[in-house]
């Protein structure tokens, strides 16, 4: 829920209230997580600990037929980043996403995140589309 509320413009978090988005957020979170059609690969780090951890599954969306590999969720524990450990995670997404005949694998990362962004870059990520946002009041 950390990466979740602070990858939100600032201005919309100045409008929302904390608790209540997360209400909103876990069960969409929990269908992600529960289906049996996604997957979660779990990084360990020497005494066992969480390092991190990727959510793949299959998605489409309304302008194509085909379906493709989506990346819902990857994140790295602090203490562990930057040993490439994000990176062995997408690569693990994305040979799961091949091992599905996926021919394409998308994810949806925050334009803020530069972090995150290079990351995907460096993975060969490419923008393929933006969603713009104008707040109406």
């Amino acid at each position: 829920m950390e990466t979740v509320w602070n990858d939100l413009p600032a201005r919309e978090r100045a409008s929302l209230d904390r608790v209540a988005l997360e209400t909103h957020f876990r069960p969409h979170a929990e269908q992600v997580l529960d289906s049996r059609e996604n997957l979660v690969f779990v990084a360990e780090g020497a005494s066992g600990e969480v390092a991190g951890y990727a959510v793949v599954g299959g998605a489409s969306i309304m302008l194509s037929p085909v379906p493709f590999g989506f990346l819902y969720d990857l994140w790295v524990a602090p203490g562990a980043r930057r040993q490439g450990i994000a990176r062995r995670l997408v690569e693990h997404a994305a040979a799961w996403c091949r091992r599905q005949g996926y021919g394409k694998m998308r994810l949806e990362v925050s334009a803020t995140n530069g972090a995150a962004r290079a990351l995907y870059a460096a993975s060969g990520f490419s923008e393929e589309r933006l969603f713009l946002g104008k707040a109406l009041s």
